[in-house]
């Protein structure tokens, strides 16, 4: 039994490996995760045998493998069902996340989380808007800036936005959005914050923009692609085991 559980799941993990890397390529090392995942499965899966010294390593790997999928299923979820509480109303800020800026435009998962802000900004006439990101190398502006553009065009004033244009990642998105809240009067930790990203994203943001001194949070999720919002949503189990290791024993 644990032999064709091990196969199937491995087959079609590099099934859906290969779904990825045709949608968004292989550049990202994280990209080629399920391909490498299935790969490893079918063959642990085909090196099961009946012999006794191999059933006591085969018992082994179940457990490892039970435990590891136990502890993710519970990590995801908790980050499916962080989005599900909603924005608060009348923000002070929007923190728009920014990702990745294309020859035509917003990507499909950026131009969702812009949608999801203009949603909230129409309903909430006073917030005022972050919009973060800087350019990548292959990027013809940076994120901050398309997104201001996406927004003026749908109608959203320029001057209820800010453009936070230098940063690489999240934790460089909620500094520099502390520090621009700062600049323009307000105190970021006693300020009514919306942060808008894509629903995977959520946790994390607001992990990190807790350990940086902002108090008040709700949030705001999109979804991109459906396709690979699995994959998205397994990087993030990584990428939050990352922050609180960082944040627990290197800060």
């Amino acid at each position: 039994m644990a032999r064709k559980i091990f196969i199937t799941c491995g087959t079609l993990c590099f099934l859906y490996g290969i779904v990825v890397l045709s949608i968004i390529g292989g550049g990202a090392l994280f990209n080629w995760f399920y391909l490498c995942l299935g790969a490893v499965l079918v063959f642990l899966g085909r090196s099961f045998r009946t012999g006794k010294d191999k059933k006591t390593r085969d018992r082994a790997v179940c457990v490892i493998a039970a435990v590891c999928a136990f502890v993710f299923i519970v990590a995801e979820a908790a980050i499916v069902l962080y989005p599900i509480r909603g924005p608060e109303a009348a923000a002070d800020y929007v923190i728009l996340l920014g990702t990745q800026m294309r020859e035509d435009g917003p990507s499909v998962d950026f131009r969702a989380r812009i949608l999801a802000a203009y949603g909230y900004m129409k309903e909430n006439p006073e917030s005022l808007l972050i919009a973060t990101g800087g350019k990548g190398e292959d990027e013809l502006v940076s994120e901050a800036e398309g997104a201001v553009r996406y927004l003026s065009d749908l109608g959203i004033p320029e001057e209820r936005m800010i453009a936070e244009d230098s940063s690489r990642n999240t934790q460089q998105n909620i500094e520099n959005s502390y520090r621009l809240i700062e600049a323009n009067g307000d105190a970021p930790s006693e300020s009514r914050i919306v942060i808008v990203s894509a629903a995977y994203h959520l946790m994390r943001a607001c992990y990190i923009a807790s350990q940086n001194g902002f108090r008040n949070i709700s949030v705001k999720g999109s979804v991109g692609n459906i396709l690979i919002q699995p994959h998205f949503y397994t990087r993030e189990f990584f990428a939050l085991i990352k922050e609180i290791i960082v944040f627990t024993f290197l800060k």
